[in-house]
């Protein structure tokens, strides 16, 4: 197999567990935070680490700071430390530790942490930040790793991304469906209308939580999306195939479908699978995704066809009753193997060379080798695994 070698870099989020800290390292803590906060604002005498005032003057725009607004503390890759073996510690408590420099402690202090995402043994990290919310801290890892892109696949795996699901992905040549994030609607629906009564009470404090407690509950699920797609193609050894998004928010629909439309994090969700997909050795190919909705992905008709609500896609030509979303991964999968989508899925062929273009795919292009029995039956109308 073929490879292509890239540098591959993500943040990953970790959370100090400061419940488990003594005193003194949570005062430690809070103190180099807190004189992080004083020093951009011009206090030149604040107790801090000496490399961290140099990492402020590097990284914080001291001309357009908000008073009522704190700063993430930013640290220099080459005085923290991240790892399992930073020293020997319990691991029933944690399997990941952070050394973090501190102005009152030599030698800095050795604090648990909790990542959301796996840090490669052989990654290199970055300079950093840490961020504090609530009362609690969070250390934002810039990771940064060479890893081996394959070039050559099995399949390709479709994702469409909507308003009813946020993501539909479909895997050729097997046709398997998966939807994922009907429930980030959900949440984003409660929120919305959460935030409409706190601002009408003007609780600003509780909306200011409120949003935040949003976030982490989108950004959590939307990282686990990624990582099923990513797992899916790892498995398949599939090419992922996206959409570039450059028409889904301009659609001009009905003012709730609008608010919906733009409250799904589309962005957000392809980056993950994109940077995941990278680590992981796969690469992802963006695609335009002009006519896939309208498109019969059997039998390529364009102008034949008509969408009942957001969720039924038929086909009056050959007489396809299938689900919308899927229809549209059906066919970014096409367009991501090159051919032409008003083509019938069966005119595929057996290898494709689609080139690799956007989405962090730096190699020219890439063989993707499909079976030639992509004959569809007569209705595709079936039960189809939901991911929430």
């Amino acid at each position: 197999m073929t490879t292509n070698e890239q540098t591959a870099e993500k943040t990953v989020v970790a959370k100090v567990l400061t419940d488990d800290l003594t005193q003194s390292k949570l005062d430690a803590i809070n103190h180099e935070y807190e004189a992080f906060q004083r020093y951009i604002r011009g206090d030149e005498d604040a107790d801090l680490y000496s490399a961290t005032k140099q990492c402020a003057d590097a990284y914080v725009d001291t001309d357009n700071l908000r008073e009522d607004h704190d700063y993430p503390w930013f640290i220099r890759n080459d005085v923290f430390d991240v790892g399992v073996n930073v020293e020997q510690h319990d691991t029933d408590l944690t399997d990941w530790w952070l050394k973090l420099p501190v102005s009152q402690v030599w030698g800095g202090v050795n604090v648990p942490i909790q990542p959301h995402d796996e840090i490669p043994d052989e990654a290199d990290v970055k300079d950093s930040k840490i961020v504090r919310e609530n009362g609690d801290y969070y250390a934002h890892l810039t990771v940064r790793q060479e890893v081996e892109v394959s070039e050559e696949y099995d399949g390709v795996i479709g994702v469409d991304f909507g308003v009813r699901w946020v993501a539909t992905s479909v895997a050729l040549p097997s046709r398997n469906t998966e939807f994922y994030g009907r429930e980030i609607r959900r949440i984003r629906r409660h929120h919305h209308d959460l935030r409409t009564r706190l601002q009408e009470k003007g609780a600003y404090d509780t909306l200011q939580s409120v949003k935040a407690k949003e976030y982490r509950r989108v950004n959590d699920r939307l990282h686990k999306i990624s990582r099923a797609i990513v797992e899916k193609a790892k498995e398949r050894n599939a090419l992922i195939v996206v959409g570039d998004l450059e028409g889904i928010q301009n659609q001009d629909l009905c003012a709730e479908m609008n608010r919906r439309l733009h409250s799904m994090p589309h962005h957000t969700l392809k980056a993950y699978i994109e940077y995941k997909a990278t680590f992981a050795g796969i690469a992802v190919k963006s695609v335009n995704e002009y006519m896939t909705s309208q498109t019969c992905w059997r039998c390529g008709e364009q102008e034949a066809t008509t969408r009942k609500g957001q969720g039924q896609h038929l086909c009056h030509e050959c007489g396809l009753d299938d689900n919308a979303d899927k229809n549209g991964a059906t066919n970014i999968a096409k367009k991501g193997l090159g051919k032409d989508i008003a083509c019938p899925l069966s005119s595929l062929g057996a290898v494709c060379e689609p080139a690799l273009e956007p989405s962090g795919a730096d190699q020219a292009s890439a063989t993707v080798r499909l079976r030639a029995d992509l004959e569809a039956p007569a209705s595709t109308k079936r039960a189809v695994r939901r991911a929430k």
